[in-house]
């Protein structure tokens, strides 16, 4: 008998609990917590803070990072607009340690005047595997099917990519792929179980707190790193990479063809450079064991980055793509790490594209 009471009360327990959760499911799928499309980042999102979060030297002041009903992090409104740019890269295009209107984008947008508008599409550590979609399901949207330009600051990620994991880099399932392009999907992309909102809370919920949680590296992990390990000053066989990086640049040129819009190219610079002043070596957190980099010299990784803007540059020349090669100081003027721009840094930057876009005719400006 005591069997037969617990085997019902388990039974009415989860009957009960599955009850409440299909309720629940339903409830919060009417209220569209999450948006069921294609976005880069959460749209309509802002976050304010009266000191910078990032706590990196240089970089201090009131900070925001906002996205607009695009999922663009932006400071004008396209819908005002009658002539858009849209921006593709990864963390040196979002820039997201910089406040909203320090980055890049932001500092050109601002250039062009009103009648211009710089959607910046960008996600941290993104390669031309994940550009590939993104072009295809951004520049798609209705709001944006007037785009004139397509500005593409790439090649650091698949660089890096490629060192990393060489399989991982040329051979990862179109669904992750495109897991880590966007922040949403719409739930046709998604395995049924993950299309439920509950499973989505459940995921965003684990993320943080193991974001939460994991432990932060000292700012002088590498000085200890280093300095029991040998760097690689032998180039690893590119070959493969390169191609790989190669055919997905064509495949992006052949998108922008279809769709009219004038793509531009801009090389990544790095801080990496031969004979590494002592004071920027604590600076280089991208090269090392933390994300799995194999240790190369700031000598050797300068010649893989060279090698692969390089073959940005052979691509446009042969498919006539116009290419910003941007060539900056190695110096902490411009940086404040492996690649990243700092707010000076995002100046030039700015200044720069400006130019190209200017004395090559891509922009009409009334002076």
């Amino acid at each position: 008998m005591a069997g037969k009471g617990l085997f019902k009360k388990i039974k009415y327990y989860t009957v009960s609990t599955v009850v409440i959760l299909i309720i629940a499911e339903i409830v919060l799928s009417l209220l569209n917590i999450y948006p069921n499309d294609y976005y880069t980042n959460t749209p309509n999102v802002s976050q304010k803070y009266d000191e910078n979060p990032s706590k990196i030297a240089g970089i201090s002041g009131f900070y925001e990072i906002a996205y607009d009903a695009l999922g663009s992090r932006s400071v004008s409104e396209y819908s005002k607009a009658s002539n858009k740019i849209v921006a593709i890269g990864g963390s040196t295009t979002i820039c997201a340690v910089l406040t909203q209107e320090k980055t890049w984008t932001a500092i050109l947008d601002k250039k062009l005047g009103d009648s211009y508008w710089v959607g910046n599409f960008a996600r941290s550590g993104n390669s031309s595997n994940h550009h590939l979609f993104q072009f295809q399901h951004i520049l798609d949207k209705p709001e944006l099917k007037d785009t004139k330009i397509v500005l593409m600051l790439v090649g650091v990620n698949d660089c890096r990519g490629y060192l990393i994991s060489k399989d991982m880099y040329m051979n990862m399932y179109e669904l992750n792929i495109k897991k880590s392009a966007f922040a949403h999907l719409p739930n046709s992309e998604l395995p049924f179980l993950r299309r439920l909102t509950l499973a989505k809370l459940a995921r965003q919920a684990k993320q943080r707190i193991l974001f939460y949680s994991q432990p932060r590296r000292p700012l002088d992990y590498l000085e200890t790193y280093e300095s029991t390990t040998e760097p690689i000053t032998k180039l690893p066989d590119l070959t493969d990479g390169l191609n790989h990086y190669e055919k997905n640049l064509k495949q992006l040129i052949k998108e922008a063809e279809k769709r009219n819009v004038s793509i531009i190219f801009i090389t990544q610079p790095t801080l990496w450079q031969k004979n590494l002043p002592e004071e920027y070596k604590t600076l280089l957190a991208s090269r090392a064991h933390y994300n799995k980099t194999p240790l190369y010299t700031g000598e050797a990784l300068n010649e893989i980055m060279t090698i692969f803007n390089q073959r940005l540059l052979t691509v446009c020349k042969t498919h006539n793509i116009p290419v910003i090669d941007l060539q900056l100081p190695k110096n902490k003027t411009i940086f404040y790490d492996d690649m990243h721009f700092n707010e000076s840094g995002a100046e030039v930057v700015a200044e720069k594209v400006y130019d190209f876009l200017k004395q090559n005719n891509h922009i009409s400006i009334d002076e």
